[in-house]
């Protein structure tokens, strides 16, 4: 925002949100502190109060409120650093790779009622993904849930820094919305979601793929019946970005690519603050 501030407009309201969002940062970490949880050999006590409980739920997902906020953010920073949206750059690249636009080509190629409302669920099943790990974590194992929160949520916003510095808004804004009507209930409900709420930024990598992934990856290694559950839509997710004229092929193609570093990131900062956070509480996780 600092260095765009010549081409952005009511920049005192977004600061004075962040602001606000630091505040509450803050306050839930006094919170913390006056009511910690009770923990022993890496477990939470059950004789933890509820004061403490609900101030840990709260103070351990709030971020996950705050991720569409931000997300839409991007959208208004985005041309900070490049005038022009880098889309017909990405549509070169596309048809060099594989000679077509694969996200006109893909729908044309499967009309079926049937298919459409099965790529808008698998579409639609990544808002559920990301909500049902973090607070299966919290409630199941709530100790190795904050470093899974912290890695889904740090890598979320990692895909944000790359969407304000790479503006590409993806097929639907470029080419237009597919003339396929959804015919049945995820359909339009992604209709409505991709028309009316979603902000014409974040297309490169696709955060829809690789968060997806990252969800997974944690899913297999702590929440294995949420993996098995998951995984047809995760890989459904894969071909519905491309169908519904989210992403380009390219920016799935990335999104799988970043998955791995992105993991080793936000593995590597939470093992640097984790010292702090021990320092603090006083207690060995």
């Amino acid at each position: 925002i600092c260095f765009g501030a010549l081409n952005l407009e009511n920049i005192t309201s977004h600061i004075m949100v962040r602001l606000l969002v630091l505040g509450l940062i803050f306050l839930l970490s006094f919170l913390y502190k006056k009511f910690p949880e009770v923990t022993l050999n890496h477990r939470v006590l059950k004789k933890t109060n509820y004061v403490s409980s609900i101030i840990s739920f709260v103070r351990h997902l709030y971020p996950l409120i705050f991720l569409g906020y931000f997300y839409t953010e991007t959208s208004y920073m985005k041309n900070i650093f490049f005038e022009k949206n880098l889309d017909p750059f990405f549509c070169n690249v596309e048809s060099g790779l594989w000679g077509c636009q694969p996200s006109i080509e893909f729908s044309k190629t499967m009309p079926q009622k049937w298919f459409n409302e099965l790529m808008n669920l698998c579409y639609f099943s990544y808002y559920l993904m990301t909500l049902s790990l973090c607070v299966a974590m919290f409630f199941t194992n709530r100790l190795q849930s904050y470093k899974s929160i912290f890695i889904v949520i740090f890598s979320f916003y990692l895909y944000y820094v790359i969407f304000a510095f790479f503006p590409v808004v993806g097929p639907q804004y470029h080419f237009g919305a597919s003339e396929i009507q959804p015919p049945y209930l995820f359909g339009k409900l992604m209709q409505y979601i991709l028309v009316t709420v979603e902000e014409p930024t974040g297309a490169f990598p696709s955060s829809h793929v690789g968060i997806s992934i990252i969800i997974s990856y944690l899913a297999f290694k702590h929440q294995k019946k949420l993996f098995y559950i998951s995984l047809p839509f995760v890989i459904g997710i894969c071909f519905a970005t491309v169908y519904l004229r989210a992403h380009y092929l390219i920016d799935v193609v990335a999104a799988i690519i970043t998955v791995p570093a992105f993991i080793f990131i936000s593995n590597f900062v939470y093992d640097k603050l984790k010292p702090i956070s021990l320092q603090e509480k006083g207690e060995a996780l």
